[in-house]
């Protein structure tokens, strides 16, 4: 008899114990963020930018791609914090001004 008594108490410690784990990691689950599933991002449209003058279609993107590979080349170390283009179809060139500086160097010939 002594050993079902010690089976009784022991099963109810696990029990006990049993509970008191499954109560802790509610508390604890209740407390933890919810992380809520990533949205799905709507895929960006494609865009191109054409300027057309003179029976000519330049594609911008190509322009500007063409004036920051310039500068790159003549100046590799310096860092680009802003580049602006502007398009002058007047005189068939595209010119370029870097960090808030303009040069008569920064020059692409359409």
């Amino acid at each position: 008899m002594a050993t079902r008594k010690s089976t009784r108490a022991v099963s109810a410690q696990a029990k006990k114990a049993v509970k008191e784990a499954a109560e802790e990691v509610k508390a604890v689950a209740k407390k933890a963020p919810v992380k809520k599933p990533a949205a799905r991002k709507a895929a960006e449209p494609s865009a191109a930018v054409h300027f057309q003058y003179n029976g000519r279609d330049i594609a911008a993107k190509e322009v500007l791609a063409a004036a920051m590979e310039d500068f790159k080349k003549n100046h590799p170390d310096e860092e680009i914090k802003e580049f602006e283009l502007y398009i002058v179809a007047e005189e068939n060139a595209a010119y370029y001004v870097v960090n808030g500086i303009p040069s008569d160097d920064y020059k692409i010939v359409l």
